[in-house]
Formats: C-alpha cells, structure tokens, sequence
C-alpha cells in the first residue's frame, strides 16, 4: 500500500500530467511563434452557480490573445474560498503536505498577507504605469494594498453585501402581520421583525409550542461587525487586536446573540443559500455575488416543494449610523516564479479587466467591473431585459453606488486570525445558550434566557 506521502506525490503527478494535456490540446493549430508557450497555473473560487464566469473567460483568453502571444492558463483548482484559504496557508506555513503554488491564485488579503510577509507574491505596482492604474476605481484598486502599501491583490472584478430576501415568503407574511419591507432596512428593524416572525410562523401549528422559524442569518458576522463599527465612525482594529472596549463592540454582540438564542436567527457555519433551499429562514446578508446561487424552488423536509422569488435589498444600517458596507470578492494574485511567467500573468490579467472583456466576464455574477468606463457602461446597457433577482440587483447596486460607502477588508495582518477567532466564539457561545436556553424554557422565556445567558458576553471577551 502506498504512503501518504506517495498518495500525494500521484495525485500532484496526475495534476501535472492534465495540465500538460490540456495544454497539449489548447497548441494544436497554433501559429509557430506560439508553439513554446508558457503555460500558467490558476486557483480560484466559483464564479457562478449554472457554469464558472472565470473558466469560461480563461478559455476566450486561450483562445484569442494567448493563443497568438504563446500563453496558456490552466484552471487546476475550483474551490470556495474557505479552502482556498487553508491551501494558501499551508503554503505560507512551509507545511510538508503543502500544495504546489500554483502561477495565480484569486484570494481575499487576509489569505494572502502571510504569502506577502514571506516574500512569495509580486507586488503589481512594476507593472501598471500610474495612467493605467487611473482607468480603475480607486477604491478597488487601493483595497488590494496590504501593509506594506504593495498592490498584491489585483481587483477583476468586485462584489459588496446586501439583504438576500425570499420575497415570497416576505409577502405572505407582510400580508398578514402589516410589517412594511421599510423594517429591512435596519438592522434593529430586522431584530424586532424576526421576533414577529417566530411568533407568526410558531402560531401556524397551534398544537406545537415553540417550533417557530428563523428569520435571518449573518453569513459573514466578522465582515459585518467591520461594517457597522464604520455605520458608527470607530475604528474595529486596534493595536493587532479589536476594539471591545467600544460600546459598538457590545452592540453588535446583542444584535447577534440574542435573536439566536431565543431562535429569531439561525446559526449556521455556512451560507444562508443552504437554508433558503430548504425554507429555512427569510432572508441573510450575504455577498451580492451569492444571487447566482439561488435556488427556483424550495424543498421542504416533507419532500414537497414549491416555486419562490428572491430579491436582493441594499446593506442594513444600524439606527443612527452612516450608509458603509463591505467590499468583497478576491483579487488577482500572483506568486514569484520568473521574469517570464510573471510577465505572462500580467498579460492575461490586463485582458481580463480591460472593459470590454471585464463586462462580459463579470455580468451575471453578482460582481461590478473593475474600470471606470466599464462601470459606466453597465449602468447604460444591463438593465435592458432584466427581471427577477438580477433586476434588484442592478437597482440595488445602483442606490448603493449613489448612497453607500464601500469598507476594504483591513490590511492588518493577522485578520484570518481574529476572524476565526471572533466568529467561532460568537457561534459557540450562542449555540451552547440556544441549547440551554431550550431546556429551560419549561420555567418561562425570561426565566429561561436569564439563566442561560448569565455570564455569556463575558466569556465571549475572554
């Protein structure tokens, strides 16, 4: 039998091997001048639920301009970006088992500043000339700075957060209890009318006590206490840590623990598009980029099914803060190999954001083009024949463009480390007072949380 060591050494041998042959396949027909092409390795996350946005431009990109300048990429890694993140910091560690880099990699910063601390991704600033740099937002391109102000991590395309709504579900529910979609709008607008919510859905089945339904979820409760400590103008990190001796600090602790203990929200190390499948809850903050994944249907755990409209709604704001919401979507990193295969990397990359290309690749997706007149144009052109989610989304991302300010991910080093931190606490915490909070529940709901919860937040500072 094989070691794991062997194993490993086969199955990065086969890697090889497919890349060698599909790169084999992309030469045929080639012009001579290409026959030597450099052949690049890439990893990226999903781009797209019905088919990958990113392969299918990696294979317009094999097919007309690195074709005639002797360049092929080569897709050998899909994943989400959680693996991702573990692969690139298997790598940063020195790990035995570590994965082979592979040429580019598209990644958050978080993932990618321990590659840069370790000298093994190129800066891009050598390679745009500050007039080329100016045809991009400059928010986007300022977010791939990390600390040592180096742009390591190239936008090509970028997403924010909103509200992801199962209107029908919300239409039935709005109908019978009055609750305008204004409530949506703020995050203790969504707290009071996910407590209305579990009462209404609880009061379906009168012979059942205490099975009514989660209202939201937080994929991402780390981006979203960045977000409002910006809502209230404070700053989250401080000295390598976070600021918990701000109010605001608390303030988010309650917005998120106590509709979870009590029910209102769900606690799900996942995606709210996994609950939503299942009519699980109403609605979740999530990527914009998540609206390609949504579901047509439901399916119940009875094994019926019925047909559903989602709708996606502009970031919550917390009352009394300011319009601020994250900028998401991973970048265009590139790990150091040579001059050449650098410089091949960086042709694909100018392809790919030039406007026309990045219209194209981006549309559909849930992400916004990287350059100014791309963005001008999309706001001209992808309202024509839209409908469903994707129509919200466009007048979504419109009223978010005029109104909101877009938060970059921190640069500050160990942000993979606070982030695993932070939301595993929150969601340990929460769970072990949701179950408590349950058994005790015989004694009456404000008995029932007292005790459950004496001690919680304390726990969750240590």
């Amino acid at each position: 039998m094989p070691s794991a060591r062997t194993g490993k050494g086969i199955v990065l041998l086969s890697l090889v091997c497919l890349a060698a042959g599909i790169g084999g396949l992309l030469l045929r027909g080639w012009p001579s001048a290409a026959r030597d092409p450099v052949v690049l390795t890439m990893w990226h996350n999903p781009t797209g639920h019905q088919s990958d946005a990113l392969s299918e431009a990696v294979d317009r990109f094999n097919r007309s301009v690195g074709r005639e300048k002797g360049i092929a990429v080569i897709v050998t890694t899909i994943a989400k970006s959680e693996i991702l993140h573990e692969k690139l910091t298997s790598i940063a560690l020195g790990d035995p088992g570590a994965p082979q880099a592979p040429d580019i990699v598209v990644a958050y910063p978080k993932s990618v500043a321990p590659l840069v601390a370790r000298g093994a991704l190129v800066a891009f600033d050598d390679y745009f000339s500050s007039k080329e740099l100016a045809a991009y937002v400059p928010s986007f391109v300022e977010a791939g700075r990390l600390a040592d102000g180096g742009l390591y991590v190239f936008p090509i395309g970028r997403s924010t957060e909103g509200l992801i709504v199962n209107r029908t579900f919300w239409d039935r529910f709005s109908h019978e209890t009055g609750t305008p979609l204004t409530e949506l709008a703020t995050f203790e607008g969504i707290v009071r009318t996910a407590e209305r919510y579990y009462r209404w859905t609880d009061a379906r089945t009168p012979e059942v006590k205490g099975d009514g339904s989660a209202f939201f979820m937080v994929d991402n409760p780390f981006n979203l206490v960045q977000a409002v400590f910006a809502q209230m103008g404070e700053a989250l990190f401080v000295d390598g840590g976070l600021n918990v001796r701000s109010p605001v600090y608390e303030r988010v602790w309650k917005l998120l623990f106590e509709p979870a203990v009590r029910g209102h929200e769900a606690v799900y190390k996942g995606y709210g598009t996994d609950l939503a499948k299942t009519g699980a809850l109403l609605c979740w903050t999530s990527s914009t980029a998540g609206i390609t994944f949504m579901p047509k249907r439901v399916v119940y755990a009875d094994n019926t099914s019925e047909p559903v409209e989602f709708e996606l709604l502009p970031f919550p704001v917390m009352e009394g803060g300011s319009k601020v919401a994250m900028q998401r979507a991973g970048g265009f990193c590139l790990f150091r190999s040579t001059p050449a295969r650098q410089a091949a990397a960086v042709e694909f990359l100018k392809w790919l954001t030039g406007p026309e290309e990045n219209l194209r690749y981006v549309r559909g997706t849930g992400y916004l083009p990287v350059t100014l007149s791309a963005i001008e144009r999309a706001r001209e052109t992808w309202g024509e024949g839209a409908e469903g989610i994707q129509k919200s989304y466009i007048e979504t991302i419109g009223i978010m463009n005029r109104d909101y300010r877009f938060l970059p991910q921190s640069p500050v080093e160990n942000y993979g480390e606070l982030e695993i931190r932070y939301e595993g606490r929150m969601r340990r915490i929460a769970t072990e007072a949701r179950k408590r909070y349950r058994e005790l529940l015989p004694m009456g709901p404000e008995e029932a949380w007292r005790a459950a919860t004496e001690g919680a937040y304390e726990r969750f500072l240590e």
